[in-house]
């Protein structure tokens, strides 16, 4: 007669047993097959299925323990132990897989779990082999003492049942909740006004050129129930300002005016990637300057980066292909429930959404092309083919691009991403193993934003940046030819290697070198929108009491920089060679001038002034490279009612006291005076 606690034991075993192979089962599912809704049930039952067994293996390990302990089989005691100890590293880090998801960081967890569970199948066959036959040796002897195995078929047969009705109405429930993505264009009656393609002028592209319904690509709160940190630094980058950035509004309302909303997709695929993809920019539609549409609001959010599979081109104009990303288990329903069910489906099994939101592509500079390279064609500026912005082909003919270095690889080559998105510490599921991710504030330039935003962080960590020795500026000391010398023979040898001094006298005309070096900008300097931004030199020149002798670049009370300042900048210009001041680029059919200094090279300025009679030396001269979000003229027109001071930053400075004289002494010897070899 069987005995109630092995009979006990015996149901343990059957549950553990049973438990053990559905596991095993979801596991594999899980792990080796391609992402499908039977996949994602099984990520999902998988783990709750272990947790079922962990509640099941402790109270079975103690009885299976007092029961067997005496029995002296030794090599069946081993394969046990060994296949208990290895169950428990699959158990644990199972919780840790659980709790922490299947993350970057979790990929070691992962290995460790799936190995121990490959192992814990061995030993557990080995374990009961070595069991079967040992036990035929000794089953007179010990008869009564080992557990019956009745009880797994039926206990089996209820737990797989339960698995397929449990599986069966998670299907049925993804299958009724279900709304299919719409790919027709939100705004009835879509114009094609350039022609049949969709997005023209934009260079966007789709696959068969369908329109993205809003639940696609409206994802940030979905984002951010995983993501927050990223998210909550988006939250503070020009990125998501994108749309809602005043200026911004300002000049796509005055090309909706002019030209139509459907001439504002040639704009929004960069700055509203939602309205262009969803099919808003048609006549009833909002484009992204429309406070409060999802355009403005969003702007360039997290999907309009990530759904990003390949590039169409690299002269940009948002060249690139957005596609959906394959759909989890409850994608799109609504009922609370449903959607923690569709987070955990992804927790649990992250490998198809790592592959949607991290196309290779994404770590690219000719990624950033799309958007930060620009042309326009006639069929926005009624004219022809203009160039405009593109700092992806200036990086391409920089050091960093490492293009021009007769060597195979190039040690210094960076990318883009590696200034605009350096590491950084976060708490997030796609940090690596030491816990950094890509800065998605992008820091670059536009203090405008954090100005009107009242953001001092972000306007310190732009400060910072842009401060960080990209840009150098010195002053060339003015060594002179006719340098005061005494009457004393010199060699000629001895004269030409000689350093000569330098110093002004009072009285003269003063002539002195600036050089502005771009060391570590990996495109020209300054960059992006140059036709409404500013970077200038500015100089100071002091006498020793502290008044001015001379200055260039200063501003005036009313924000206006000095018109005779050194500016780098471009002049765009319309068809009867007017300045195109405004950034109304659709009237823009050339360039009268553009001053940059390109990467790795410098530039050196050319300063002429007197020195009065009355100056006290030495002078002090003071030379700065500012820089300014939006130069005044504009910023009044484009900001109206919201217009405020900008914040000019010094992004390199330099100084030098040079010395005064009153008068000439004596001057270089000629060569007559010298003896003779």
């Amino acid at each position: 007669m069987i005995s109630r606690p092995l009979k006990f034991e015996s149901v343990l075993f059957a549950l553990t047993t049973s438990l053990s192979i559905l596991l095993l089962l979801t596991g594999v599912i899980s792990f080796v097959f391609g992402h499908n809704v039977f996949v994602q049930i099984s990520s999902l039952m998988h783990p709750a299925i272990g947790l079922l067994l962990s509640v099941v293996l402790l109270p079975y390990l103690y009885y299976h323990f007092v029961r067997i302990y005496g029995v002296r089989r030794l090599s069946t005691f081993i394969s046990g132990l060994l296949a208990v100890i290895i169950m428990l590293a699959m158990l644990v880090s199972g919780w840790l897989l659980i709790y922490q998801g299947d993350t970057t960081a979790t990929q070691e967890t992962l290995l460790i779990h799936v190995v121990s569970a490959s192992l814990f199948v061995f030993f557990t066959l080995l374990h009961l082999i070595i069991h079967w036959f040992t036990w035929s040796k000794h089953r007179k002897a010990e008869s009564g003492r080992f557990v019956t195995v009745t009880a797994v078929k039926p206990i089996l047969l209820y737990s797989v049942a339960g698995l397929l009705f449990v599986a069966s109405g998670l299907w049925i429930a993804d299958n009724v909740t279900h709304q299919p993505y719409s790919t027709q264009a939100i705004v009835a009656d879509y114009q094609y006004v350039y022609g049949d393609h969709p997005f023209r002028p934009s260079q966007t592209e789709t696959i068969n050129n369908q329109f993205i319904d809003e639940r696609a690509i409206l994802t940030t709160e979905k984002c951010a129930d995983c993501h927050s940190a990223i998210v909550q630094q988006w939250q503070a980058s020009v990125h998501r300002q994108a749309a809602s950035d005043v200026t911004y509004v300002t000049n796509v309302s005055l090309l909706a005016k002019k030209k139509g909303i459907a001439a504002t997709r040639y704009c929004e695929g960069c700055h509203a990637p939602v309205a262009l993809l969803t099919g808003q920019l048609s006549e009833g539609g909002d484009h992204g300057g429309i406070v409060g549409s999802p355009g403005n609001v969003e702007g360039v959010n997290c999907q309009s980066c990530h759904g990003i599979t390949r590039l169409v081109h690299t002269k940009g104009v948002a060249s690139y292909e957005f596609a959906v990303n394959q759909a989890y288990l409850f994608e799109t329903a609504e009922q609370g429930l449903f959607k923690q069910l569709n987070r955990l489906a992804m927790h649990f099994n992250s490998s198809q959404h790592k592959k949607d939101m991290a196309a290779e592509v994404l770590g690219t500079s000719q990624y950033c092309a799309s958007c930060h390279a620009q042309f326009m064609d006639k069929d926005v500026n009624d004219w022809g083919w203009v160039k405009m912005q593109d700092e992806f082909s200036a990086w391409l003919d920089s050091p960093f691009a490492g293009n021009n270095d007769p060597r195979f690889a190039h040690s210094s080559r960076q990318r883009c991403q590696d200034c605009h998105m350096p590491l950084v510490k976060a708490d997030d599921p796609s940090a690596d193993s030491n816990g950094l991710v890509r800065d998605h504030r992008f820091v670059a330039a536009n203090s405008m934003l954090t100005t009107l935003n009242n953001d001092q962080e972000m306007f310190t960590a732009i400060e910072r940046f842009m401060q960080s020795n990209k840009v150098r500026i010195s002053i060339e000391p003015p060594h002179r030819e006719d340098a005061t010398v005494n009457k004393m023979p010199v060699k000629e040898e001895a004269l030409q290697g000689a350093l000569r001094p330098y110093y002004f006298y009072k009285g003269e005309r003063a002539n002195l070198n600036i050089v502005v070096a771009n060391v570590g900008v990996g495109h020209n300097f300054p960059g992006g929108t140059i036709d409404i931004n500013q970077a200038w030199v500015a100089v100071q020149v002091f006498d020793a009491e502290g008044r001015t002798v001379y200055s260039s670049g200063d501003v005036d009370e009313q924000d206006y920089l000095d018109p005779d300042a050194y500016i780098y900048r471009s002049l765009p210009i319309d068809r009867e060679g007017n300045i195109v001041w405004r950034h109304d680029l659709f009237n823009m059919v050339g360039k009268t001038s553009v001053n940059v200094v390109k990467a790795g090279e410098s530039d050196v300025i050319r300063y002429q002034f007197d020195v009065p009679y009355w100056v006290k030396g030495p002078l002090s001269v003071a030379a700065q490279v500012k820089y300014r979000k939006l130069n005044t003229r504009y910023a009044r027109w484009a900001m109206q009612d919201q217009y405020q001071t900008l914040p000019i930053i010094d992004v390199s400075r330099t100084q030098l006291l040079i010395p005064i004289r009153s008068h000439k002494e004596t001057t270089q010897p000629t060569a007559s005076l010298l003896p003779a070899n």
